[in-house]
């Protein structure tokens, strides 16, 4: 009994840890930047007399916002074909009437490796890219995307800063923040 509770623990642990890769529906990624959407809070599982507190989500560093993981190419800013699955549930999302007049920061980050201009250059064509493809493919008006390359300057995982958790685009709803919410 107590390996399947210790089996059952590390499952519900392991869908909750930051650096698990995001396979968000457009439907998540709207709800997770609109701030009229009620987000989902945490729950507390019982073990014995002790109780676990999981979040089913994953943690984003600003309100109304959201990281995905966006694989490029290597050392280019050039997306391969599984990030086109992402970016198509963004650009889904982004062209919901809910969001319909809202701005958006597309930031791009990367990992601890490279130099300091390397990663900044990298994370900005990064950025960029997805910019791109939301307005090329899906019709996003340009002036409503900011963007911006962060580098190495706001990692994902501090603690591991090599790792390629750190490595990501995260959008954040410009206008809700700027409201205060």
């Amino acid at each position: 009994m107590r390996e399947l509770v210790a089996a059952t623990l590390v499952a519900l642990l392991s869908t909750a840890v930051p650096g698990a890769a995001q396979n968000l529906s457009s439907d998540e990624i709207r709800c997770r930047l609109d701030p009229t959407c009620p987000k989902p809070g945490f729950r507390s599982l019982p073990f014995g007399k002790r109780g676990v507190t999981v979040d089913p989500t994953v943690v984003a560093d600003k309100p109304n916002a959201v990281n995905l993981y966006v694989t490029f190419a290597y050392d280019s800013a050039d997306l391969l074909n599984d990030s086109i699955i992402t970016l198509d549930a963004l650009g889904k999302a982004l062209t919901d009437p809910s969001l319909a007049s809202a701005r958006f920061l597309i930031s791009g980050h990367t990992d601890a490796r490279g130099t300091d201009e390397y990663n900044q250059k990298l994370s900005e064509r990064r950025a960029k890219a997805v910019a791109d493809y939301l307005v090329s493919k899906f019709g996003v008006d340009a002036s409503r995307l900011e963007v911006k390359g962060y580098g190495k300057t706001e990692l994902y995982d501090p603690n591991r800063p090599d790792d390629q958790v750190n490595r990501r685009v995260q959008v954040v709803n410009l206008s809700a923040n700027d409201l205060g919410n």
